[in-house]
């Protein structure tokens, strides 16, 4: 970074297609990246900034420095020994910004994409024992739509629960909401397959948001704190 850089606080999509969306204080745009693996495998993993969030709740945050179309990372934590934390993780180049709605149709592939990110990213928080949710993005984006996953533990039984608000209508994984219920959960004893099913769960939650997966941000809470 230069002293000259105009570096913004920004949230950040998922990586899908070799793309990402960003959201500042003031406009929100669509990039491609440089790097789109080496992003994906930071993001929705515990390693990066985090800003919080109401209820306690927690999103990653980049830097974003538009003018030069670069990204900049920041770790979650302190380099052990280091002494202080590095602002900079990993700097990324970006193409020119395009804007979501210049994206009228999202092929299969990348819907599959989202859900194998979004099954990664289940085992990644059920090993840090933390709940997460995927909703939309934004800085002043609506609680709803939402899709929870968590992984519960009582009297020594782990259990993955995942609940999609307001319930799917016309899924062909998700049941019909009960009756008086806005929403729908659905739990099975956790296990490294029932965990990476969230990704299935909450694609099939997501599309029927009408949305675009680069409109949906993650959103982490701790277990102790989820109600």
């Amino acid at each position: 970074m230069t002293e000259n850089s105009h570096l913004e606080p920004a949230l950040i999509s998922p990586v899908v297609g070799g793309m990402v969306r960003t959201w500042t204080e003031g406009e929100s745009a669509l990039w491609t990246v440089d790097d789109p693996g080496a992003l994906g495998a930071l993001l929705g993993h515990g390693q990066v900034a985090r800003t919080m969030m109401p209820d306690n709740r927690f999103r990653e945050i980049v830097l974003l420095d538009s003018e030069t179309k670069t990204l900049f990372v920041q770790p979650r934590f302190a380099t052990p020994g280091d002494g202080t934390a590095e602002l900079l993780a990993k700097p990324f180049e970006l193409g020119d910004p395009t804007t979501p709605a210049d994206l009228t149709a999202v092929g299969t592939d990348r819907w599959e994409e989202l859900e194998s990110l979004l099954a990664s990213v289940a085992i990644s928080a059920a090993g840090r024992r933390e709940f997460w949710l995927a909703e939309l993005g934004g800085w002043e984006a609506p609680h709803q739509p939402n899709f929870l996953f968590t992984v519960v533990e009582e009297h020594g039984v782990a259990t993955a629960v995942m609940e999609a608000t307001p319930a799917p209508v016309g899924s062909d994984v998700w049941p019909d909401a009960p009756r008086g219920r806005s929403n729908v959960s659905v739990s099975a004893p956790a296990s490294q397959d029932t965990v990476e099913a969230a990704g299935i769960f909450a694609v099939s939650a997501i599309e029927t948001w009408k949305t675009t997966p680069w409109d949906v941000v993650l959103t982490f809470g701790r277990l102790s704190e989820f109600t």
